[in-house]
């Protein structure tokens, strides 16, 4: 998925150059231009979600938790990535009808008249594949907390 998402940043960079050639060569930008960027990078932002949690690559403020001990240490991290677990699984849950919403109603982007539910599509399948990670990371830290094993 992260592969597919810096994927969709390349192509954005091309849409915006593109874009910004046709305005200051042709006095004619690409029409509807800030639209496929704003719904590219949406996607691309929800695309590298798992990847982030795979690499531990979220932000963790440890200012409290510095002096604590390995055992405490884990335990928190195994309670904050369950959190994040179920806030995906809700986000998942959520968007769902988000996407049920925007195809019943025919939601379109104002210029190029997309179909804003495709943004969906994507956003929906990283945050299953989040909750995923964050659930097996879950598993893995409590089993490094009862086993003692480096996994």
């Amino acid at each position: 998925m992260a592969i597919g998402g810096g994927t969709i940043l390349v192509a954005i960079v091309f849409i915006n150059f593109i874009s910004i050639f046709g305005r200051i060569f042709f006095s004619r930008p690409l029409v509807g231009d800030f639209e496929l960027i704003e719904m590219g990078c949406a996607i691309a932002i929800f695309m590298f979600l798992p990847l982030c949690q795979i690499k531990n690559g979220n932000v963790i403020v440890d200012l409290f938790t510095a002096n604590l001990g390995q055992r405490k240490k884990i335990a928190l991290n195994v309670f904050g990535i369950f959190l994040f677990g179920l806030m995906a699984s809700f986000f998942s849950w959520r968007m769902i009808f988000g996407f049920l919403d925007m195809v019943h109603y025919n939601e379109q982007t104002m210029l190029l008249q997309l179909p804003v539910w495709i943004a969906f599509v994507p956003a929906i399948l990283s945050f299953i594949l989040l909750s995923l990670v964050c659930f097996y990371y879950v598993y893995k830290n409590i089993l490094l907390f009862f086993f003692k094993k480096a996994l």
